[in-house]
């Protein structure tokens, strides 16, 4: 209340369980139960705060067997059924994408963008996995790739523009580089406006 945050939002993540706390936001299986708990979390933490949350896309670095329904179908119904909206993190849907060896473009046309208060971008990394696999990793920590800039220009073709926030909070550069990032989006926007 004496904060007036225009917007609120949360990963669609989990990083504790009972008394254990792991320093990671790890993806959940998108199934009827794991629905009607998230919903019931989301609905809580808006009623307490009065104030609508947004609920953001995770990256991931696996599925689980057990999901019944898509990231996008399970998005979705949170918040018809709790009122929530959606920040959409385009980063992150490359990440997943890339991860999972599906189609980062599928993935944001089937986004319900009449839902999205607001997108992230944000750099990533490429490395290794103990199996010798390349993976994607969320580092905020470089430049926003010239594919997640492509994506989100394609976002905001189909949806218009939104508020963005260009995510970059480890290896910090020196203020022109973030400087020119946030000028990239700005044009871009412009472009749809």
């Amino acid at each position: 209340d004496a904060v007036q945050a225009a917007s609120f939002s949360e990963h669609l993540a989990w990083s504790s369980h009972d008394d254990s706390y792991l320093n990671d936001l790890l993806p959940l299986p998108y199934a009827a139960a794991t629905l009607r708990h998230v919903a019931s979390h989301v609905a809580q933490v808006q009623d307490v705060l009065g104030r609508r949350m947004l609920l953001e896309n995770p990256s991931r670095y696996f599925d689980f067997a057990e999901s019944e329904m898509s990231e996008v179908a399970f998005l979705a119904e949170v918040a018809a059924q709790t009122g929530c909206g959606l920040l959409l993190d385009v980063n992150n849907a490359y990440i997943s994408a890339a991860n999972l060896g599906t189609s980062a473009s599928a993935y944001l046309g089937a986004f319900p963008l009449h839902l999205v208060a607001e997108v992230h971008l944000g750099g990533h990394i490429a490395e290794v996995d103990a199996a010798g696999l390349p993976v994607l990793i969320d580092s905020h920590s470089a430049a926003v790739a010239d594919a997640v800039w492509a994506l989100f220009g394609a976002v905001i073709a189909r949806g218009g523009p939104r508020p963005v926030l260009i995510e970059w909070d480890n290896a910090v550069p020196d203020w022109p580089v973030l400087k020119a990032e946030a000028a990239r989006a700005g044009r871009m926007l412009r472009g749809v406006a």
